[in-house]
């Protein structure tokens, strides 16, 4: 598991507990090839797969994305198919665009028809990761393995860099929130050292707002929004079964472990849908949770 992670003044929060939150395991749904990211959408949930072999930054055509219905059913497990690393992924009027290595992937939902592709190659990445939503038309995508953040202008089908004072180290899950943009780092040099950090989005630079440091430190993945300014931050810790979701509140900066039965192995990119249901990626178990937030 070390290939995976070497593949991969500051305004410091002070961070103090808050009341904790836990989650409950409704559903646990297997057969998938190191499930990395999850989108759902009205009765369709959607998982990319990196493939049998965990090798992100490997161009061995063994990636794809599995299509299910919102009671955690596998309808198509090769919806889309000869992808090479997928990874994060985001939906769009009614197409699900794709991180895979060095390139951006569009398909549409409806049929899954390949609508779009953006080549990345230049950038210097085969890591290609997070999306967050910039606008109505640009979206944000990390670059885990250069220290980046790159705008995507959609119908343009173009990319540019996105600007920091201060750079993440290690970009994974993003975020924006109004004006700020929240960042979960995976950390550097195949150490267990990422931090969560948010930036004040001016134009299209970004500045450094403030650094959280979380107990246990490690690499950071999946970040979602349960409003209130409360974020929920998946964190793989080591490359075992010893994965924990992370509460922090970016307003007062208090900060705890959510209560769960069981650490999952690589808790990857998560997605909480519109019925309030975590669904969270055991990477390296081949696995997918569907589960109960109760805050």
């Amino acid at each position: 598991m070390r290939s995976l992670a070497a593949a991969l003044g500051l305004s410091l929060g002070l961070v103090t507990a808050v009341q904790a939150a836990s989650v409950v395991v409704e559903k646990t749904i297997g057969g998938f090839a190191s499930p990395e990211s999850v989108v759902v959408a009205g009765g369709d949930v959607f998982v990319s797969n990196l493939g049998i072999k965990l090798e992100p930054t490997a161009k061995d055509g063994d990636g794809f994305i599995s299509h299910l219905d919102r009671q955690g059913n596998i309808k198509t497990l090769k919806w889309a198919d000869k992808l090479n690393g997928p990874k994060g992924m985001i939906l769009v009027e009614g197409v699900l665009y794709v991180a895979d290595l060095d390139r951006v992937l569009g398909f549409r939902v409806r049929d899954g028809k390949q609508v779009f592709t953006l080549d990345m190659a230049a950038t210097g990445s085969v890591f290609l990761n997070g999306f967050a939503r910039y606008d109505n038309r640009r979206l944000l995508l990390s670059a885990t393995d250069i220290n980046k953040v790159f705008v995507i202008d959609l119908p343009k089908q173009s990319f540019s860099e996105l600007p920091f004072d201060m750079p993440p180290k290690g970009p994974n899950g993003m975020k924006k929130y109004g004006s700020r943009l929240i960042i979960v780092e995976w950390g550097t040099n195949s150490m267990p050292n990422g931090k969560v950090k948010t930036y004040q989005l001016e134009g299209m630079t970004a500045r450094l707002d403030k650094t959280y440091e979380l107990d246990p430190s490690g690499y950071f993945d999946g970040v979602v929004d349960l409003g209130a300014n409360r974020w929920l931050i998946s964190n793989w810790v080591k490359f075992e079964p010893a994965g924990v979701l992370h509460l922090l509140d970016t307003r007062t900066a208090k900060l705890s472990l959510v209560e769960m039965k069981t650490p999952v192995a690589g808790p990857a990119d998560m997605f909480l849908d519109d019925q309030g249901k975590l669904w969270l990626p055991g990477m390296m178990e081949g696995k997918l949770y569907r589960m109960s937030v109760r805050p």
